[in-house]
């Protein structure tokens, strides 16, 4: 695409730098190759030399998630499934992984693809975080992927001005659900939470320096000065 919105001043004036605009080009094609893993994926940037997302056709949906977010991520994965045909209309299904407690991350990464098309929801993410907050240091954040089908009529996609967002019918059914199960996985997975350990080495000179400093004496003016 070149000289996108050329005579649209109004729309172009919208794009920010080509680095900004690249980095989403790039978090978009991350998600889209790690649902669609019967597709091959490839970008690179102008005159650059390796590619920043590369995917081949895979029948494992793991080793697609490895090939574009990294090992780091795969291997701290647990697979997360719900199912429901409920008579008053909830009916679904949704099939993801999840990260386990020895994933660590500064920002929460939810790939959530709704009838194959990618959207998003702050409800759902804000009730997956909500299980993570009790669970994982207050640093880390997780990293979630699920595809979720359900009727279409079941789906408002109108809520939002670019439709990324979208609505479900008996959503806080469906989030309470898909949230319970979460927590159910990450309470299961909890003695499996690995630990880094570090020696150390006890110092009788730090403990000596404190005992031979000399006592407080009162300043002239009767008000003791605080030793810090």
């Amino acid at each position: 695409v070149e000289n996108l919105f050329y005579n649209m001043i109004a729309r172009r004036k919208t794009f920010q730098n080509s680095a900004d605009d690249y980095g989403k080009i790039v978090d978009l094609l991350s998600r889209m190759a790690i649902h669609h893993n019967k597709v091959s994926f490839s970008c690179r940037k102008h005159g650059a030399v390796k590619a920043d997302v590369h995917s081949v056709v895979s029948s494992s949906r793991i080793d697609s998630i490895r090939s574009v977010y990294g090992v780091s991520v795969a291997k701290n994965l647990m697979k997360v499934e719900v199912s429901s045909c409920d008579s008053s209309g909830c009916t679904f299904d949704m099939d993801g992984f999840i990260s386990n407690s020895n994933y660590v991350a500064k920002k929460t990464i939810l790939v959530l693809f709704i009838n194959d098309r990618l959207v998003e929801c702050s409800a759902l993410k804000r009730a997956i975080e909500i299980v993570y907050a009790a669970t994982l240091p207050k640093a880390s954040k997780p990293f979630v992927y699920m595809s979720i089908n359900l009727p279409r009529e079941h789906v408002d996609i109108n809520i939002h001005p670019t439709k990324k967002e979208v609505s479900l019918l008996n959503q806080e059914i469906i989030i309470e659900m898909i949230q319970s199960e979460v927590e159910l996985k990450l309470r299961n997975a909890n003695d499996t939470r690995t630990f880094q350990e570090q020696k150390v080495e006890y110092i009788q000179s730090t403990l000596t320096s404190f005992r031979s400093d000399p006592p407080v004496s009162p300043s002239p003016s009767g008000q003791k000065t605080q030793k810090v």
